[in-house]
């Protein structure tokens, strides 16, 4: 058992050089989620560790070897340190016992009031407590999950102007909740301190752990843990957001990501939708907005949203029991799980318990069951009797053990996570053909309608590759006779190669015209055509109508009209009854391009293929279609289909969204946002996905945002925020140009700017939707002389690379194409680069 320092003496110790190696250190809270595990794991790798508890129960539990809750290895490693090292180990409830310590480790945090701004007086307590205890000369290490910026700054005013020489540090817990004893020496670990001593007590206080350290200033730290957490909210908060949309609609949302998700690398990330809680990300979000004076539109849209799941629970809940002729007065409900996340007992801002108060509020009678939680007196029962008592159970929280409850047929069931099979989603029909044998596949005859372009034309060479009889259509006759005489319209990885290939080898696949009418003997008609937004940000039908309206007169019956870009939702059953109506007895498909651009060739064999149809012969077409191909096939409905295409990018538009305005928050503030990403995703796991800041445009991700938003009547509140932040990014720039100028009392006017890069993304000469452009109109409004270049993009007015690096006074990246940010580049422009 560890040393007893309660009786309100501390042993004598002797400061150490940090330096030197192990450190005399304190940790407040000691019994808590966080102090805990880091209090062992630091004995177990050599320090002298207090634990300084003030709830004596706690204290005892652990006195007696008792871990206070569910934590992976916990018990064993605090049963370790009784046995191998309890000299390094000792317990108290008086602050008194930091004394003589090196390091005191604060876990107190920051949680935001009623008005969502932080509220410093707990954080300000403790430390007003301790100085009595402070000698000068130690380091003041603040830990908690949550903190507002500045939180440390104001800490190193009330020890100064107690007159004490303390530094400060803030080393952020970034650690799953029950899996801190294995992540502690497994995550890298953000250091940060108000000089070189903290900084120096921060690096030997977790060197011994053998992560890596990265450091960062100490405001650059209380953001970086901030933006995480915020991140991963407004992540949460969008899948649940499509939740709702789907539930709305009579869709199933778990399906639709599943067919997402499968074995699609860009959607890695994409989370599920549940309830989505606890005692940081909520907290975390409303700090940062705090911070930035509440224009972070982001997390208060993706708080509305999560906030709101229970309620929304509710309202699916009262529409299938009004079915039934049923109300919730006097109904027998059950709640199952009452934790925040599964499998563990920390029920810390559980929604589960918002939705307990709302079943009572709607008159139900209410039973709550935890495998986990043993700190709730009467509010729990068992599982087995929650289950028997229930006419209605709510699965609020999916820990592993009530996946295979058997709740019955007469049960009704409300999964708030979905990941039960009972919760009624339909099981991913996915097929695949990964044999060689061409000669086995049906052979289809294929109209490309857009062909020339950049879905359609990788798209025909493929087909052709594998062994369909294809006709591209277009009206661009100049870019047909090109593509006919071998020439590649434009950046494509294999493009050339495959094109010279199919007119060598099997030209007898691939032919070209200008005319509708050859879609007469086609089996296959694939139409790339969309349904593009209008200015009022709604779907522009005219364009698909009016083309339908001349297609129609060359259908014919058994033929599959397949669709294969953005449209909106309903679109494809809208144009079936259109055709039907006028007498065309045509099958329709909708199969989404999900693909990069520029990676076609490679990716329309290797990634799976959503596929759709009206009827089994129009879902039949398009199995044969792409099957050759040899990749998944991942059967949907039609609308199922087209949602799917618009949540996906409009998750990552929100994504982008999000990173980008972190960047407007740092900078801001005068920090730099690449920078603290760097820190945040630095071989952390749960930030594989964080995406960078930058230009977000391009023919997909806008569109189909205002798409789906369009969809929802424009209730898609992150949808809209992710857009104004987007779309702002080069007024954004504009403006820091603008701060930068005034410096030496310059503005823009007259000054000469170069933009390099005007293509959307990096690598790629499409310059559809490009923000470039706006960058370029903004600076004109300004009164600037714009001059711009692009390696890949040849446009009336673009100068040459060399002309606009030895003209431009100020340069901005519209694009960074590799070529562009060289090294020997990067060391011409110097600081002139934005």
């Amino acid at each position: 058992m560890g040393e007893d320092v309660s009786n309100g003496s501390s042993p004598k110790r002797q400061r150490r050089d940090p330096g030197s190696g192990m450190l005399q250190v304190s940790v407040l809270g000691g019994a808590s989620n966080v102090s805990l595990p880091l209090s062992l794991v630091l004995a177990e790798h050599g320090h002298s560790v207090v634990l300084v508890e003030k709830d004596a129960t706690l204290l005892s539990g652990l006195r007696a070897g008792q871990f206070p809750y569910l934590e992976e290895g916990g018990p064993e490693l605090l049963k370790r340190c009784f046995a191998e090292f309890p000299e390094r180990l000792a317990f108290s409830s008086e602050l008194s016992a930091v004394r003589g310590c090196d390091v005191v480790i604060v876990t107190t945090s920051t949680p935001v009031d009623n008005h969502l701004n932080p509220d410093l007086s707990e954080v300000e307590a403790c430390v007003g407590e301790l100085c009595a205890f402070l000698s000068g000369g130690e380091s003041l290490v603040l830990r908690s999950t949550t903190l507002a910026p500045g939180t440390a700054e104001s800490v190193q005013y009330i020890l100064r102007r107690k007159g004490l020489d303390v530094s400060i540090g803030f080393c952020p817990d970034r650690l799953a909740t029950g899996r801190a004893v294995q992540e502690l020496t497994t995550i890298p670990q953000i250091v940060s301190g108000s000089d070189a001593r903290a900084l120096a007590h921060a690096q030997a206080l977790f060197k011994p752990l053998g992560v890596d350290l990265v450091e960062l200033s100490v405001l650059e730290a209380e953001i970086a843990t901030l933006f995480l957490n915020a991140w991963r909210y407004v992540a949460f908060g969008t899948a649940n957001q499509f939740y709702q949309m789907a539930a709305s609609k009579g869709l199933d949302f778990v399906k639709i990501r599943a067919a997402i998700t499968h074995k699609y690398q860009r959607s890695s990330g994409f989370p599920s939708a549940g309830f989505t809680a606890g005692p940081r990300l909520l907290q975390d979000t409303m700090q940062l907005a705090a911070y930035c004076r509440h224009t972070f539109s982001l997390g208060h849209a993706a708080m509305l949203v999560n906030e709101t799941m229970p309620d929304c629970i509710l309202e699916q809940a009262r529409k299938e029991l009004a079915k039934r002729g049923r109300g919730f007065i006097g109904l027998r409900c059950g709640i199952l799980g009452m934790a925040f996340k599964p499998d563990t007992d920390d029920c810390r801002e559980s929604l589960a318990f918002k939705l307990r108060r709302l079943l009572l509020r709607e008159g139900a009678e209410v039973l709550c069951s935890d495998s986990f939680i043993k700190s709730c007196g009467t509010l729990l029962v068992d599982s087995a009797t929650l289950v028997q008592s229930s006419e209605v159970i709510f699965m609020a929280c999916p820990h592993s053990e009530y996946l295979t409850l058997a709740l019955g047929p007469e049960k009704l069931v409300f999964d708030c996570w979905g990941v039960l099979e009972m919760s009624g989603s339909a099981k991913l029909k996915v097929s695949s053909d990964k044999s060689s044998g061409q000669d086995r596949a049906q052979r289809l005859s294929v109209a490309v309608i857009g062909g020339a372009g950049h879905v359609g034309l990788p798209l025909s060479l493929v087909l052709a590759q594998y062994g369909h009889s294809v006709t591209i259509v277009d009206t661009d006759l100049a870019k047909m006779e090109s593509i006919r005489s071998g020439k590649f319209p434009f950046l494509e990885a294999g493009g050339p190669e495959l094109l010279k290939r199919c007119l060598a080898e099997f030209p007898e696949r691939l032919s070209f015209s200008g005319e509708l009418s050859v879609v007469r003997n086609c089996d296959v008609i694939i139409v790339t055509i969309g349904t593009p937004v209008d200015e009022h940000l709604n779907p522009c039908f005219r364009v698909i109508q009016d083309f339908m309206e001349a297609l129609k007169p060359f259908l014919r019956k058994s033929q599959t009209l397949l669709l294969r870009s953005t449209l909106f939702p309903g679109t494809s059953s809208r144009i079936l009854e259109v055709l039907r109506a006028g007498g065309v007895e045509v099958g329709v498909s909708f199969c989404p391009e999900r693909i990069a651009q520029g990676k076609a060739l490679e990716e329309l064999t290797d990634l799976p293929q959503i596929i759709s149809g009206s009827d089994s012969h129009a879902l039949e077409h398009a199995k044969a279609l792409f099957r050759p191909l040899g990749v998944d096939l991942v059967e949907l409905e039609l609308q199922e289909a087209e949602t799917a295409k618009l949540f996906l990018n409009s998750w990552r538009y929100v994504a982008f969204g999000t990173a980008n305005q972190f960047y407007h928050i740092a900078t801001s503030k005068g920090l730099s946002f690449e920078k603290i990403r760097s820190a945040i995703v630095h071989r952390y796991p749960r930030a594989a996905n964080f995406p960078r800041s930058g230009f977000t445009a391009g023919p997909c991700l806008f569109k189909d945002t205002m798409q789906l938003a369009a969809y929802c009547r424009h209730t898609f509140s992150l949808g809209h925020a992710a857009m104004l932040v987007n779309e702002t990014m080069p007024d954004c720039v504009v403006e820091q140009a603008k701060r930068e100028l005034a410096l030496s009392g310059r503005t823009l006017a007259g000054v000469k700017c170069g933009v390099l890069g005007m293509a959307f993304k990096p690598n790629n000469d499409d310059w559809r939707e490009s923000l470039a452009f706006k960058l370029r109109r903004l600076l004109l409004w300004e009164g600037a002389e714009v001059i711009c270049t692009d390696v890949y993009l040849q446009r009336d007015g673009f100068v040459g690379l060399k002309q606009l690096l030895e003209e431009a006074d100020f340069i901005f990246v519209g694009c960074p194409h590799a070529d562009h940010t060289h090294h020997a580049l990067k060391q011409r422009l110097g600081d002139q680069v934005h």
